[in-house]
């Protein structure tokens, strides 16, 4: 196999971006440089299409009581796809290794905390046939504004003193495992240390969900965060470098994801080994990774961070065995985010799972793409 290194640098380019293709507005972009590697290999195995060779397909023409699905692209009931998700605030550390539910969570955030941490919110709207999720942990000043992008409910075990306005906001509905809202729908278990063990399940969770009066149905005017394909066959963004794997470059856990041609999914790897859902044995696996790059200040104790996840910045997409270079706009903290091609198009995502990886520039300046 013949291997040829390319470095980009991606600060410059986007900025680059932003100016011809977005037209977005004049805000600080964050920078962060990009070395890619790219590696010759055989042509997928699976089906695969160019953006501009997929078919037209509008909702009209799905079936009776059918939808696309707004966390996965996929057709689904309506009475699926209209449920409310629920997101939960996962513990990432080596010591609550292995997890339970993340393999099936239709959406997964991986942001970094405190140190050189990194958490995990993994975003269901289905998780009926898990036994339980977790380990949970706290959230910080940024996670409730992730939520929002999916209208989710979010429980979380803890909190930061700077999540508490946003947690308060009537635009967040949360379950507080710590609290009389969620501690209910806790417990622990015995085959992970202390700290690392606290666990829900769905009956659990949605028992309180109906005690708080909750609403379980996704608003009327709710709009896509995502555009997906309208094509179970897997697209390829255009101008893609090969993205056969794809290593993240946290110091915690040194995540990676290797592409397997022949179901044109992403695989994770953690901690040096396979990432495996205790839930089901199976490993982790994603149709589509996001990196997006952010800048962060500390706060008053110096040690707790505060992402600057509103505004513009940049970033990579990964999907179909190519990567390509982006860019973000995010107008309110409240509000979607939206990703865009270097043509200044909305990115279209292959139907399936989705990872965002949230970087800091001062954590890793790049990652690495063979």
């Amino acid at each position: 196999m013949k291997k040829k290194s390319i470095s980009i640098l991606l600060a410059a380019l986007m900025i680059g971006l932003c100016v011809a293709g977005c037209g977005k507005k004049n805000e600080e972009t964050t920078e962060a440089p990009t070395t890619v590697e790219q590696t010759t290999k055989e042509p997928a195995e699976v089906p695969v299409m160019t953006i501009a060779d997929v078919p037209e397909t509008t909702e009209e023409a799905l079936p009776e009581g059918m939808m696309y699905s707004y966390l996965t692209g996929k057709v689904v009931p309506v009475e699926v796809g209209r449920k409310r998700p629920v997101a939960f605030q996962i513990d990432n550390e080596r010591r609550a290794q292995p997890q339970n539910g993340v393999s099936t969570a239709e959406i997964v955030y991986e942001v970094p905390i405190e140190a050189n941490e990194v958490r995990l919110t993994a975003i269901f709207q289905s998780f009926d046939d898990t036994d339980r999720i977790g380990p949970l942990r706290s959230a910080r000043s940024y996670h409730p504004g992730i939520v929002a992008e999916y209208d989710g409910i979010f429980f979380h075990h803890g909190h930061s003193d700077l999540a508490l306005p946003y947690l308060d906001d009537e635009r967040c509905d949360d379950l507080e495992g710590i609290a009389n809202s969620g501690w209910p729908a806790v417990f622990e278990s015995s085959d992970h240390s202390a700290g690392h063990n606290i666990f829900t399940n769905q009956e659990k969770v949605m028992k309180q969900v109906e005690k708080l009066g909750f609403r379980t149905e996704m608003k009327q005017d709710y709009t896509y965060k995502f555009q997906f394909a309208k094509t179970s066959e897997k697209i390829v963004p255009e101008g893609g470098q090969d993205a056969n794997k794809v290593s993240i470059g946290y110091t915690q856990n040194h995540p990676y994801f290797e592409y397997n041609a022949e179901d044109g999914r992403y695989y994770r790897y953690a901690f040096d080994k396979a990432h495996i859902d205790q839930a089901n044995d199976k490993q982790v696996a994603v149709d589509n990774v996001i990196v997006e790059y952010c800048d962060y200040n500390l706060e008053w104790d110096k040690n707790t961070k505060n992402i600057h996840t509103v505004g513009t910045g940049t970033g990579v997409f990964i999907t179909a065995g190519k990567a390509v270079p982006i860019t973000w706009e995010k107008a309110d903290y409240w509000e979607n985010t939206h990703y865009y091609y270097q043509s200044g198009e909305e990115i279209t995502l292959n139907q399936g799972q989705t990872w965002v990886c949230i970087v800091l520039p001062s954590m890793t300046g790049e990652i690495t793409v063979e």
